[in-house]
Parts: C-alpha cells; structure tokens; sequence
C-alpha cells in the first residue's frame, strides 16, 4: 500500500461502508474507488475483507500534487509548455523576417531592373531569400568587375592604366620584398610613332596602339607572365602609361634572364609590319629594363628609372634595349639641372647671340651670318649648343627661346641691313618642334614686321632629317616663305635618310653639305666623290651648295675645285659678337660695302 509521507488515513469496516467508482466525468479521480461518510468523500487506498483504508480525497489530491516528484514534473511541463509557445512565436517572427527581407529584396531588384522570386512562387520563403540573394549577388560582382573595368581600363587598348598599374606594382613588390625575390620592369616607347600620327591621322595611329597592345599580350601569354585579376579579369602585368608608352612587370624569381629574353622578343614582335587597310607601316620600339631592387624600390622610382634606360635606348640608336645603370641616373640629373637652369636663363635674358660668317670661295665677299645661340652659365661658365639645344626641343623650352632668336637675329640684321649690307643676309636654325606648333609663315612674317627687316634678308635653316618629315601643310607654309622672298637652306645634308630624288620636291634653295664630308674628302675617296656628286647636283637643280666645316687651307681648295659656291668653318672665322662683327665688316669696309652691299670677310689663312 502507498500512500503519501503524514497523510492521514482512515479504516472503515468492510461492511459498514459502500465502496463505488468515481464518476467518468471526473477526470481527477478517474480510475479511483471513492467512499462516502457524512458527506465527505475519501479515495480509497487498500481493501481486504474485513476493512477498507482510504484518505480524504481533498487531503490526498493536495499530498500527491504536493510532492517533490509531482513539484518537478510540473515546473518542467510549464518550462516545456513555455519554451513551445516561444518557439511557435520566433517561428511566427522568423516568418515574417523573412518575408520582410524577402520584400525588401524583391523591391531592391526590381528597382535595380533584375529578376527575382516573388511571393507568388511554390518556393518557401528561405528558398525565395536565397535566390534573391544570389542574383544580388551576382550583380553585385558584375558590378564592381565593370567598374574596375570603367575606372582602371584604357580606353583605346583594353589595358590597365598607369593608375592602376602602380597599385598592382606596390603589391607584387611587398610580396618581392618579404619573399627576397627579384622582379623587373619593362618600358616600351614606340619609335616612329608620331611620323604615323602625321602622316596617317590619329585614326591609323589609335589602330597601331590597338595592334600593338595585342601583340604585348601576346608576348606575356607565351612566357606565361599574365597575371590576371581575380574581380576585374583584366591583365596587370602589362599597361598602357599613357601615348605610345607601355610597361611590362615580370616576376624574376625561378629566372633572372626573363626580362631580357621578354625585351628581345618585344622588339621582335613590334617590328612586324602593322596592316592598316592598304598599307604596311613599320615602326620600332626602344625598351629601358628596371630591376627591383637593384635600380629602384618603389614602383614610382623603378617606373622612372626604366624611363632613363629607354632613353638611353633611344640616344643609342633606338630599336634596342638598355638596362639601367648609375651612370644614367647621373645623366638624368644632369638633365633635370639644365632644364632648370634654363628656365631661369630665359627669364633673365642669360642667352646671347654670335654670328659666323658664310663666305664666297671666290673671293671672300660675305654671303650671310649664321646666328648662333650661346649660354654662359655663372657656375660653369660656357654651356655648348650642343647639350642645351636637344633638352630645349624635348622640354618645348625651345618654343620660348626660339622667339628671342628670331627677334633679336632679325633686330640684329636690319640694323646692319640699314648700315649697307643690302646682299647679306642672316640664317636662323629652326627645330621641328617650332615646325609643328606655330604656323611657320606667321611666325615669321610677325617677326620680320616687327623688326622691319626685308624677307630677302632671312634664311631659314632647318636639319635634312626635319624637313624630310615635314607635313604637306609645313611644306606649303616654307613654300609660301619663299614667295616672300625668304631662302630654305637644307642643314647637314648628307647625315639623314633622304635620297638625293627628293631635293628635286623640297621647297629649298640652299645645301649646306655636313662638315663630316668636308674632314674625309681629302683622305676618302668615297667622301670626295659623293662632295663631287652633291656639288653637281645642285648646279643641275639650281641650288646653292655650302661646305660646312672648313677648318684648313686645304679643304677650302678641295672644295673650291669642287665648284661649291661658299664656305663655313674656322678657317673663315669663329662665332663672332655683333660688336666684332661691325668692327670687322663696317669700320674696314665701308667704300667696298656701299658699292657691293656685302663686306669681304679676311680669312685667318692667306690663300695660295
């Protein structure tokens, strides 16, 4: 028999008191035995024959549900009961989360004009979410890869910029620098290209970019140094800089003759012929090689450090590569301390002129002056034409300094011209870089009105290889100059890539015929022979032959006997200041001059 801890109980005789089921209604006392006694109901606990013992039902209901067991069992259904109502509800609200998302998502597809998974679908809301969320996604990816494409791209040939090309060049030289390896740059200049661009049109040269970029990546393919971004897909081992430059970044590590091996097969492919419509153009291309961390250690430096060894690839005869030295860097120095310097010799009027006499081989009457420009530092006293003349026509500087040649060669000359030197006239050497800026013609003709000297008084000198590549529109402007009365002399014939046929199509009045022949003549027959053809030639066209670079009595004969009509060089006279100049012709020549127009030069050699 169980019964609870201090319950009460209590024993009836078996025959005193009627033992009966408890209602089915009540479902507490369900399956028990009740005994009634003066109203009071007791649960039956145990019967024999003789007694029955019970409890009181009210006593008993409170002892069972009282108990510790009971206790327990009760708190863990209520936490039970608890814990299934606050699941149901996170249920309800995880529901409806995702229907929100799943809102918000459809309306941020359909604003972005991409399909998505409507409410409507069979899917569940989880499986509308997830497929929203990978089209989202995905064009989220799409995105960002075309705006690294719209940003970081070129244009024209599909490469990775110079912006972007350094960031990558940072990265791959923190990771050369952690793991001790050694890595190399490549700048490719195209040689050849503006003559494209001039003769062709920017649209030819836009096509010659596109041809070249793609033989580049050719390039990189078979040496199998691409480097692909993982976002944007584009190469980043190859960029366009900018113009016709281009760089390539190659990691040295299991080869350290890749770079060059690279270059060899750079220069190879670029001198292909290029197909453009009917034509076949060829170019070159110089290549300046950097090595980290040899010549430089960050990409800015190794950039500009590539730059130096590409022009010393071009200085060296183009179509080649140079690798950089410390050499260079001193020569790039030297270069940057000059252009410098002459600005500030521009400014402050540093430059003066000297005028070398051209004479007549008959008997010395001045033919005409060439102007020649001098620059006499204060630290390092006479910097020669040579040195400072190609920086000015790199750095434009000879734009400016070009104008006051002109101006005070023309000053100088009008003032002798109004003195009675009438057949004299002055030379001034001009650059291609002022052919392709200025309109030739009224740059000139400005100058000459300014200083009121007569256009028969002006001659311009400009290099075989400038005016070989002159445009039709330069052309027409020198044409024009001629009609005015102004000579074209052609400088250092001999030294360029012209053919004597094309003396016959240049609007030119005059060869200067380069010193290099005048110093072989005598002791190279091959020289003597081609002053031989070159002197009649212009007879036969009507051009006036000048022989630079007369520095000896006997070269002055030798040209004499060639029938070349003046002379140039040492002999006859060095630079001189227009105040030697007007003691020498002016002062000792008057009666002469006032009758010929011209002065007669004394040579610093008697003549035989």
């Amino acid at each position: 028999m169980y019964a609870p801890k201090g319950l009460e109980l209590h024993t009836f005789s078996g025959t005193d008191v009627t033992v009966i089921a408890a209602p089915w209604y009540n479902l507490v006392l369900s399956g028990q035995h009740l005994v009634y006694d003066n109203n009071i109901s007791y649960i039956v606990i145990n019967t024999t024959k003789e007694s029955v013992v019970t409890a009181t039902t009210s006593e008993l209901i409170l002892a069972t549900l009282f108990s510790p067991v009971n206790i327990i069992t009760l708190i863990l259904l209520a936490l039970a009961i608890s814990w299934l109502v606050n699941l149901r509800f996170q249920n309800n609200h995880e529901k409806y989360a995702l229907k929100m998302l799943n809102t918000k998502a459809i309306e941020l597809l359909n604003s972005l004009n991409l399909a998505s998974e409507s409410g409507t679908s069979k899917h569940t809301q989880l499986e509308q979410l997830q497929f929203n969320f990978q089209t989202l996604t995905t064009h989220i990816t799409n995105y960002t890869r075309e705006s690294e494409v719209s940003i970081y791209q070129d244009k024209l040939t599909h490469l990775i910029d110079r912006h972007a090309y350094i960031e990558h060049l940072a990265k791959q030289l923190r990771l050369a620098e952690m793991d001790k390896f050694s890595c190399a740059l490549l700048f490719i200049d195209l040689d050849g290209f503006k003559q494209v661009n001039d003769s062709f049109g920017h649209s030819f040269g836009d096509d010659v970019l596109i041809q070249v970029a793609t033989r580049l990546s050719s390039v990189l393919r078979h040496h199998k140094i691409s480097n692909i971004s993982p976002i944007s897909q584009l190469e980043q081992n190859l960029a366009r800089l900018g113009g016709d430059e281009f760089s390539i970044f190659i990691n040295l590590k299991d080869d350290k003759d890749k770079a060059l091996e690279v270059a060899q097969n750079v220069l190879h492919e670029i001198e292909r012929d290029f197909v453009l419509g009917n034509k076949l153009i060829k170019i070159s291309a110089s290549i300046g090689i950097a090595v980290y961390p040899d010549s430089a250690s960050t990409p800015q430096a190794l950039l500009q450090m590539a730059d130096v060894a590409m022009y010393r690839a071009k200085t060296d005869g183009r179509g080649i590569f140079k690798v950089y030295s410390p050499e260079m860097g001193k020569k790039i120095r030297r270069y940057h301390y000059l252009l410098e310097e002459m600005r500030l010799a521009i400014a402050s009027s540093s430059f003066h002129m000297s005028f070398q006499p051209i004479v007549h081989v008959d008997d010395c009457a001045i033919d005409y002056f060439e102007a020649l420009v001098r620059w006499d530092h204060p630290v390092e006293g006479s910097i020669t034409p040579d040195e400072f003349i190609p920086i000015a026509e790199e750095s434009n500087l000879i734009l400016e300094l070009g104008d006051w040649i002109m101006l005070e060669s023309c000053r100088q000359m009008s003032a002798w011209y109004n003195a009675g030197m009438k057949k004299v006239a002055i030379s001034v050497n001009i650059s291609g870089v002022q052919l392709k800026h200025y309109d030739i013609y009224e740059w000139v003709m400005e100058k000459l009105a300014k200083t009121g000297l007569p256009a028969k008084a002006l001659m311009l000198e400009i290099t075989e290889s400038t005016l070989i590549k002159a445009s039709n529109k330069i052309i027409q402007s020198l044409e024009k100059l001629r009609g005015e009365g102004i000579t074209i002399a052609i400088d250092d014939f001999g030294t360029g890539f012209s053919s004597l046929s094309t003396l016959a199509d240049l609007p030119i009045d005059v060869i200067k015929l380069d010193k290099l022949f005048v110093g072989q003549a005598n002791d190279n027959l091959k020289y003597n022979e081609i002053m031989h053809s070159i002197s009649e030639l212009g007879s036969k066209l009507g051009l006036k032959v000048v022989a630079e670079g007369v520095e000896e009595l006997a070269q002055f004969e030798l040209v004499k006997s060639m029938g070349i009509n003046s002379v140039q060089g040492y002999l006859v006279s060095h630079p001189e200041s227009s105040v030697n100049v007007g003691h020498k012709v002016l002062q000792d020549n008057i009666n002469f001059m006032s009758v010929t127009g011209t002065g007669v030069w004394n040579i610093q050699q008697p003549l035989k």
